[in-house]
């Protein structure tokens, strides 16, 4: 009996797998060129970019951040309405490869390439959020630390892809698809061809789901949320009323939303201004090797491959002693751990003594340290915060709930493409200082106010009313 036990509580279903394989897939592949596209971006067409000015890439960028975060709520709808989140991830891995496809073939032609950015938007409408939420679909609201588990190992999948893909990415782009000198320095980057990889990698994630669907996740997210019950026009009466649980919990999740919007849109910067940053003033050379700038993501890849499943499990163990600690106070801990690596950078970056002109260039570990602090607390906060809004949806807004999720990433878009622009005029060091206070005082105002939220989002009561639900059934 105590065996059986120790299964249900530990084993995981296979749709959780599949979850994981195409997160990691969309991962790696995203992660594989997240990292080049500003150099790709403003690099002269004659170096293998688009040659656009830093202004013009700002903006490209802050338009597709923010459209990127907003769409996935359109693409929810359509998925609970219409489509289903089964049928909603197969149409969106196709549409980001030939998204990636048209940037391989037609690059350095901009009009083109704006027509595969819209593409790959109108993707991710339906990628990231149905992907996160059939996660939760898997586990009941009783099993919270199952549940904890599961987007614990999720985040490691999505960690898994992201150590990888700026791997293989960087060597595509800077050895083996890159034209050099005859002093080996490089004249032209190979970015077109890591398009190309991408573009072949989600069609063969595309062709995976196609397949393993239907035995892995059977019936879980096949039909359209509203198409359940037999009475529609009712169900749509009833769909939209909240309890007055649920209305507390909404507040709750409101104020989360917006401490955790600060989170990420300082947290990408590490994509942006800290990877131009990276590239100009960090000695990239080990050994004779000159590692690409974007293997520094890599690097917080493995830490989370590492870390995810060790905190997934204390996790399990705090919680069956009934020592779990509140939500909040990990995230809020999380914010505050991950201003710190923003300090350590600075500190690394005034080493330089105010030399720019790129003789003087700052040590790797700090970059390193500041990474592995970071790593820590991004895990404090993202899956964390992924399972914590999965459980407090009901489950009819279960892709729309992970979509309002993901539009926390909005203004880090926008930010991104502002401070590419603003970056030469402000200088790193005050960029560096703006980015570190900003998430020390979201953790700090957090554990302030820690007591109101878990009061509101009552998470204790979840099991209990689940169980309710279960009986009036």
């Amino acid at each position: 009996m105590e065996e059986v036990q120790k299964k249900e509580k530990f084993h995981h279903p296979k749709g959780l797998w599949l979850a994981c394989i195409g997160m990691a897939g969309s991962s790696y592949l995203k992660y594989a060129v997240s990292g080049i596209t500003i150099f790709f971006y403003t690099y002269s067409v004659a170096m293998g970019g688009l040659g656009l000015s830093d202004k013009q890439a700002g903006l490209i960028i802050s338009i597709a951040g923010a459209f990127g975060s907003v769409l996935p709520l359109l693409g929810s709808i359509i998925t609970d309405r219409f489509l289903g989140m089964q049928k909603a991830m197969i149409m969106a891995f196709f549409l980001q490869s030939v998204a990636y496809a048209i940037f391989f073939f037609f690059t350095p032609h901009v009009p083109m390439i704006i027509v595969g950015i819209v593409i790959n938007m109108c993707s991710m409408a339906f990628m990231n959020n149905n992907l996160t939420a059939i996660v939760g679909m898997l586990y009941s609201n009783k099993e919270h630390a199952r549940k904890d588990a599961a987007y614990g190992i999720f985040y490691m999948a999505v960690n898994i892809g992201s150590f990888f893909g700026p791997i293989f990415g960087g060597l595509l782009t800077d050895h083996w698809m890159a034209v050099k000198d005859a002093e080996g320095n490089i004249v032209k980057y190979g970015y077109k061809y890591a398009y190309l990889m991408v573009a072949i990698g989600m069609f063969i994630v595309f062709l995976i789901f196609l397949v393993l669907i239907p035995k892995w996740l059977g019936e879980v997210g096949k039909h359209p949320a509203n198409a359940k019950g037999a009475n529609k026009e009712e169900k749509q009466k009833v769909e939209f009323k909240f309890s007055p649980v649920e209305k507390t919990r909404l507040v709750g999740m409101g104020i989360i939303f917006i401490l955790v919007t600060v989170y990420w849109t300082v947290y990408f910067q590490t994509s942006y201004t800290i990877n131009t940053l990276a590239n100009d003033y960090v000695n990239l050379n080990v050994g004779g090797f000159h590692v690409p700038v974007v293997w520094l993501i890599s690097f917080n890849g493995i830490l989370c491959i590492i870390l995810a499943p060790l905190l997934g499990n204390l996790w399990m163990t705090l919680s069956q002693k009934k020592l779990d600690p509140p939500v909040s106070l990990k995230m809020a801990v999380g914010m505050i751990i991950t201003g710190l690596a923003f300090y350590i950078i600075l500190i690394g970056f005034n080493t330089l003594h105010g030399v720019l002109d790129k003789t003087v260039k700052m040590d790797l570990w700090y970059m390193l340290v500041a990474y592995t602090v970071l790593t820590v607390g991004e895990l404090l906060v993202s899956p964390v915060g992924m399972a914590l809004f999965n459980k407090l949806t009901p489950e009819r807004f279960s892709s729309l709930a992970m979509s309002v999720w993901y539009l926390t990433y909005t203004f880090s878009g926008i930010a991104s493409g502002y401070l590419v622009a603003v970056t030469k005029v402000w200088g790193y060091g005050k960029i560096l200082n703006i980015l570190g206070a900003a998430l020390l005082i979201s953790g700090v105002v957090m554990l302030v106010i820690m007591p109101f939220i878990e009061k509101l989002i009552a998470v204790d009561k979840l099991s209990s009313e689940e169980t309710a639900t279960e009986t009036a059934e």
